[in-house]
């Protein structure tokens, strides 16, 4: 079936006006263009919508009345279906699916979430938590709008905009001698168990670290949980190198732990946002992104708080 919300309009507008020479001059058209209109419609749907009298004048045939009644509710649908698409793109307002990596939520979001719930209440925020690689598999597939995680792997799809850095430290026992030191040597460290994340990208990059300088630690227990990883590490069971380290030294045992910066020259970690590069962004998804740049500005009291 062939037929368009144009044709629909213009019968619309000839009912409501009762003749097709004033419908063509209320819409600022030609008279033949609404006439071919209409016949085009009447063809289509095998019936006479209207009756044409001497004077140019029109009626509306029973089945006219049953069409045009129709053809209003579904203009009228259109119409707030436009507005409502319209609002999505161009107001403050909608839904914005945000992915964060896993490890760095709890640093993050709680700041994140209570701003725009503050400041944009007509913005609802679908979250999730997942691995480096996993976030960039969503953004790329559309599931996410944006991404908050760090800069280690570059895919030419994907556009990162670095907010802050932090660099590698070392993450020890309270009763570890290595923790009275200032600054601990990747060389001591190297002596000791190591315990790891086991998240793809970032267990190979806290390995990288140490295989610069020919060094290889012994493999601890390899660990998805940050908080677990802690726990362990406060209890003696060996050392971990982390990013972003907590307000808080003490652990769910009640134990301490002590974070110290790594005396050899570490890399630079960016961590930011990340969109889609070919995606168009709503203004709902804009002022997200501008409120992770606030929140995370890269010498904030927050970031500062996040470094050895």
């Amino acid at each position: 079936m062939a037929f368009t919300l144009r044709q629909l309009r213009f019968a619309v507008a000839v009912a409501d006006n009762g003749s097709v020479t004033k419908a063509a001059k209320a819409l600022g058209i030609s008279q033949p263009g609404i006439s071919l209109a209409i016949r085009e419609l009447e063809a289509e749907f095998g019936l006479s919508i209207f009756l044409r009298h001497p004077a140019r004048n029109v009626t509306l045939t029973q089945s006219g009345r049953d069409f045009i009644s129709q053809a209003r509710a579904l203009l009228n649908k259109c119409d707030s279906f436009e507005a409502n698409v319209l609002g999505l793109g161009y107001e403050m307002r909608g839904t914005v699916s945000v992915g964060c990596f896993t490890l760095t939520s709890p640093f993050v979001m709680p700041y994140i979430l209570k701003e725009i719930s503050e400041k944009y209440t007509d913005i609802t925020i679908n979250f999730t938590e997942e691995s480096l690689d996993e976030l960039n598999k969503q953004l790329k597939s559309g599931v996410l709008d944006i991404a908050l995680m760090y800069d280690m792997q570059q895919d030419h799809q994907i556009e990162f905009e670095p907010l802050f850095h932090v660099n590698p430290y070392a993450l020890l026992p309270e009763d570890d001698p290595l923790s009275k030191q200032e600054k601990v040597s990747l060389f001591d460290l190297a002596e000791r168990e190591m315990i790891t994340l086991d998240l793809p990208v970032t267990e190979f990059f806290f390995r990288s670290l140490f295989e610069e300088y020919d060094l290889n630690p012994k493999q601890g227990q390899r660990i998805k949980s940050y908080e677990l990883l802690r726990n362990l590490v406060g209890l003696g069971q060996g050392f971990s190198v982390l990013l972003m380290k907590p307000p808080a030294d003490t652990t769910y045992t009640g134990k301490r732990v002590v974070a110290r910066p790594i005396k050899e020259e570490m890399p630079k970690v960016n961590y930011g946002v990340s969109v889609l590069r070919s995606s168009r962004q709503t203004q709902a998804v804009k002022a997200v992104v501008q409120v992770c740049r606030d929140v995370l500005a890269n010498e904030s009291d927050l970031v500062r708080g996040f470094r050895a």
